[in-house]
């Protein structure tokens, strides 16, 4: 029993510069696996993720949600819409909440003795990491989006002698966190007549909100600005 130990043992030192390459292989194994661990959690802290969905509903009725699903806080800084009809396309301003007229609602101040909420009027604004934000039916931002052109939809959101409604899209422009950059995020979705009961549903392009937050598609969001100053003023 005594000499199986002793050839051991001298197996075991003979071999000893062999365990310690392998202990060694095995300890950079272990620290780069926990350097990735902290380098992925550190991205995932500097990493926008903003949701645009439907909310109440799958129609053209259906709240429009912002929802924050980033570490952090951000500030929705601008919001857009891209209406298609059949025959036009435009991209308009729908930060803030407009009457039936077209023009911006007058706040109510709290001496009025009328307890408003900010979000009655802007869709600007802060949301914190895993909050959201309901910013108004896809209908009201479509109605909004056609008045800046003069165009007015009729209750089937067809334009009079001028085609039908086929998509909108709903883009944002944010400032994440304590970054200096600005990140922006837009989703897309098509209007389609349910053979059901006729009304307008909402199929989103993708299953995904499209993130821009990367270097190289900041030159997106200042493309998506350059637009609005093409518009003019009404």
């Amino acid at each position: 029993m005594f000499s199986s130990l002793d050839s051991l043992w001298q197996w075991i030192t003979e071999n000893a510069s062999t365990f310690s390459a392998i202990t060694s292989v095995g300890m950079l194994i272990i620290w780069a696996t926990y350097l990735q661990l902290l380098l992925h959690n550190f991205r995932m802290q500097r990493r926008s993720q903003i949701i645009i969905n439907r909310g109440k509903g799958r129609d053209i009725n259906s709240i429009c949600l912002f929802s924050n699903m980033s570490r952090q806080s951000v500030f929705i800084d601008l919001v857009m819409a891209r209406v298609t009809t059949s025959n036009a396309q435009w991209v308009c301003n729908i930060t803030d909440v407009v009457d039936d007229t077209g023009k911006p609602l007058a706040i109510v101040r709290q001496e009025e003795g009328v307890d408003a909420s900010l979000n009655e009027f802007t869709r600007q604004g802060p949301m914190v990491s895993g909050g959201y934000s309901e910013v108004g039916t896809f209908a009201n931002m479509i109605h909004q989006a056609g008045m800046t052109q003069g165009i007015e939809f009729d209750e089937h959101f067809d334009i009079a002698g001028d085609g039908a409604l086929v998509s909108i899209e709903i883009r944002l422009i944010a400032i994440f966190g304590s970054e200096t950059h600005q990140v922006g995020a837009s989703r897309t979705f098509y209007v389609e007549k349910s053979d059901e009961d006729g009304r307008l549903l909402l199929i989103p392009e993708n299953t995904r909100t499209q993130q821009l937050r990367k270097r190289k598609q900041r030159h997106i969001l200042q493309h998506w600005r350059h637009e609005l100053q093409a518009v003019p003023d009404e």
